[in-house]
């Protein structure tokens, strides 16, 4: 695991509640998708774009902001919040990577479940969902979620940068 690193309570408690309590109340938006890579093999999801494109998309932008700041963010590429619904079994989204350009990725995990990011590295490293985790690796690092069984959602935020 030399080059996928994981943070654990990395935003303070405070940014957090009030990142986790916008994204999870009923009047927060989320866009469905039919597959989660454009294989579509895998599964839908839904996701909220924060930011892409040199642009904010999002009124929700400036709660990540102590993250981008804990992550030395220098220039960001794309934010995006996604979800997962449970299923009675694990849904795999296909092995990708993010761009095809090397820059750094990080997946935030704003929920603990039993949904986990799986790298197809050398052991086939798995990193489980874990409120207030982030983990960090080099985005030419094939990498996919797997959904949970045990909670309603699996909410991540996805960061893309330099």
């Amino acid at each position: 695991m030399s080059n996928i690193k994981t943070i654990s309570n990395v935003m303070n408690v405070e940014d957090f509640k009030t990142l986790n309590n916008t994204v999870k109340s009923q009047s927060f938006e989320w866009h469905y998708h039919e597959s989660q890579t454009p294989l579509k093999t895998d599964g839908e999801y839904f996701d909220h774009c924060l930011y892409n494109k040199f642009e904010i998309n999002s009124h929700a932008f400036n709660l990540i902001i102590p993250l981008l700041n804990k992550l030395n963010v220098k220039s960001l590429i794309q934010a995006r919040l996604n979800l997962l619904i449970a299923k009675e079994t694990p849904q795999f989204s296909e092995f990708h990577t993010d761009y095809s350009y090397e820059c750094k990725t990080a997946i935030f995990y704003l929920n603990t479940c039993n949904g986990y990011t799986e790298f197809f590295d050398d052991k086939k490293t798995k990193v489980v969902s874990q409120e207030n985790k982030v983990v960090i690796f080099n985005s030419q690092i094939l990498h996919r979620a797997v959904s949970q069984t045990d909670n309603k959602r699996r909410i991540v935020l996805n960061i893309n940068y330099f």
